[in-house]
Order: C-alpha cells, then sequence, then structure tokens
C-alpha cells in the first residue's frame, strides 16, 4: 500500500481548526492527507480512512461529552 497521488484531488482545504471530523473530512494514514471522500477506504492506497479522533481529549469534545475527572 503505497500512495499513488490519486488522493490529491480529494484534498480537504478547510480549517483543520475547529472539528474537522464533525464537517466530514477523513484521514488517511498512509498518504498523510485529509480528504473529503465519502467512502470509507482512500481511494489512492485503498487503506481504511480514519473518521475519528484517535485522542480522548478530542473523542470528548466530538461527541460534546464531558470527561469526567477521577
Amino acid at each position: 500500500m503505497t500512495c499513488k497521488g490519486i488522493c490529491q484531488k480529494y484534498k480537504s482545504i478547510a480549517k483543520r481548526s475547529g472539528g474537522i471530523y464533525r464537517n466530514g473530512i477523513k484521514r488517511c494514514q498512509v498518504c498523510t492527507i485529509y480528504l473529503v471522500w465519502e467512502g470509507t477506504h482512500c481511494p489512492c492506497c485503498g487503506y481504511m480512512l480514519r473518521s475519528k479522533p484517535r485522542n480522548k481529549h478530542y473523542k470528548a469534545k466530538l461527541t460534546g461529552e464531558v470527561p469526567r475527572i477521577e
């Protein structure tokens, strides 16, 4: 799985601050690019796109939940 450059047509030009995943933008970890794409896999390399944040803080921010302090 390598980047073939096809994903450049679908590159997101939106600002990354302000909830990129909330706006429907997805990220390909292989191509290292944010895409505006309806499918679940990258059109370029076929790798599964990330549609949710990985960090606990940003996951809570996306869902609107306040994290509990223990």
